[in-house]
């Protein structure tokens, strides 16, 4: 896991790139000993908590992901992140049987909640298996100790739809809720959905009105995707990526006042 700094006035504009990785796979035979995937870093008690999706490869299905948790001092941007154990944090169990993956955190008064990716079942597709996963949400007094009951989110509603990811949740100043992820089909890319929440359990989907949708004439290609929604002095801005899976890099947008 990596990070650079841009000018939030002239985002092609690179200010400083790291030399050195934030976090890196762990020890063979570990639940991310394929890879570190950071998704979330929240500051509670004068320490950043980066919660980060962790890999390991699969024979009969792909791969296999859990969630994992480490830390630095907050205000320390160079350092690295120190893992809080050498397991994960939240991983497989009776109420989530396949994988648990892609963690988002708001800390509220004394209440960590969190939205994740759960698996929900693998097809075979022309040999090929194929993960399907929607989102998730569990509480925590702590922030690494979560009760994990399987409650459901945000699931699909659109034909063919098998996958939601990167859930983006904000919490507005009259205490409602707002969110932006991914979702795709098995045979159409991911695009940029979005839904609104009065108590961050129940949201509606109002994908129609994410505000952003790929351009396939440009560098976007088939697909949008993995939103990040924030708030800034120039207003509310969005990094995502373009291409498969990302693979055409990242883009910023910012939200159009009306």
């Amino acid at each position: 896991m990596s990070w650079l700094d841009i000018d939030i006035h002239d985002p092609t504009r690179i200010l400083r790139m790291a030399t050195e990785p934030l976090l890196s796979p762990g020890p063979l035979g570990s639940f991310d000993d394929s890879g570190a995937i950071g998704c979330w870093i929240v500051e509670h008690g004068g320490i950043e908590r980066l919660y980060y999706q962790g890999w390991t490869l699969g024979i009969t299905v792909g791969f296999y992901a859990a969630i994992g948790a480490a830390e630095r001092p907050a205000g320390r941007p160079d350092l690295p992140f120190e893992r809080v154990s050498p397991g994960p944090i939240i991983d497989r169990c009776m109420q989530e049987p396949l994988f648990v993956a892609d963690p988002a955190v708001l800390i509220e008064g004394q209440r960590f909640r969190m939205w994740y990716q759960s698996g929900r079942k693998w097809t075979l597709q022309d040999g090929n298996a194929l993960p399907s996963y929607d989102i998730h949400y569990a509480e925590s007094t702590d922030g690494i100790r979560w009760t994990i009951e399987g409650t459901s989110a945000l699931t699909f509603e659109h034909p063919g739809e098998v996958a939601i990811a990167r859930f983006c949740p904000l919490r507005e100043a009259d205490g409602s809720y707002k969110a932006w992820y991914s979702y795709r089909g098995n045979d159409w890319g991911y695009r940029i959905g979005y839904a609104t929440s009065r108590d961050g359990l129940v949201w509606t989907r109002r994908d129609e009105l994410a505000g952003i949708h790929n351009d396939p004439e440009s560098w976007e290609g088939t697909m949008v995707c993995y939103p990040f929604v924030f708030d800034t002095e120039i207003g509310r801005l969005m990094l995502y990526n373009g291409g498969r899976y990302g693979d055409a890099g990242l883009g910023m947008a910012i939200l159009e006042q009306d």
